[in-house]
């Protein structure tokens, strides 16, 4: 069996590296998955994921990036996707509070491309259900540029589930 390239990649990035060592490290992990033994979560969830959670269930999306964005931001490769997939779907959100269509469908899709990577669960979030609810809205805002935004307004936004 041979071992994955992932575990000889940076798992921080240097000065002005980190778009093209997160493209490389998506990129290995779409083509081989997540290798047993890569994913290292800490042992308790960061007080500001809990904090984090809270705003956006409370539909302060901003606020949730804003929060998280701290802990993504001290966090290493691959753990480090998970709360940038949080991030990301709290910004695809407040776009789409915002009627911006273009970065809602992109922050969005980004977050569904990372969350396949922390199924069922992560770090007490129910990462399956909050995919399903991201790629729901996706699928509900279509591929035209026109949107029912008084339709999509009118629905409940998700809430993200933690387990106990």
């Amino acid at each position: 069996m041979t071992r994955s390239r992932l575990f000889d990649l940076p798992r921080w990035p240097s000065k002005g590296t980190r778009r093209k060592l997160e493209s490389t490290w998506l990129e290995e992990l779409e083509t081989h998955g997540m290798p047993d033994g890569l994913l290292l979560p800490p042992s308790q969830p960061p007080p500001q994921l809990f904090v984090g959670v809270e705003q956006f269930n409370r539909g302060l999306f901003w606020e949730c990036h804003e929060t998280l964005e701290e802990v993504w931001l001290e966090t290493l490769y691959p753990v480090r996707f998970f709360y940038h997939a949080i991030i990301k779907v709290s910004v695809g959100f407040h776009h789409m509070n915002r009627h911006n269509r273009h970065g809602a469908r992109a922050k969005l899709s980004d977050a569904v491309r990372l969350l396949p990577f922390f199924q069922p669960q992560f770090l007490r979030v129910r990462t399956d259900a909050l995919l399903h609810d991201a790629s729901t809205w996706l699928e509900s805002m279509g591929d035209t540029d026109h949107i029912d935004w008084v339709a999509l307004d009118a629905l409940s936004k998700p809430i993200i589930l933690m387990l106990d």
